[in-house]
């Protein structure tokens, strides 16, 4: 996952930066250094992620092919 995903993703669900990071139970720095391109994504990060949006594939391939068909970033109900 790229860090444009995740900013979109966060954009979408109308959230700040630190407000993206406290929802995913990660640091505001780990966001922002993957948004701008400075940091990788963590394995800690990923698997937050894929755990909030019901994705086991580390490549995010199957998340993508869900989102593209259904045009739905958040295919579970997670707070």
């Amino acid at each position: 996952m790229k860090g444009n995903l995740l900013k979109e993703i966060r954009q979408y669900k109308n959230m700040t930066q630190e407000q993206f990071a406290d929802w995913l139970g990660v640091s505001l720095s780990s966001i922002a250094l993957v948004e701008s391109g400075h940091r990788g994504i963590s394995d800690n990060l990923e698997n937050k992620i894929t755990h909030k949006f019901d994705v086991t594939d580390p490549n995010f391939i199957e998340y993508k092919k869900r989102r593209k068909k259904t045009g739905d970033y958040f295919l579970r109900q997670n707070n």
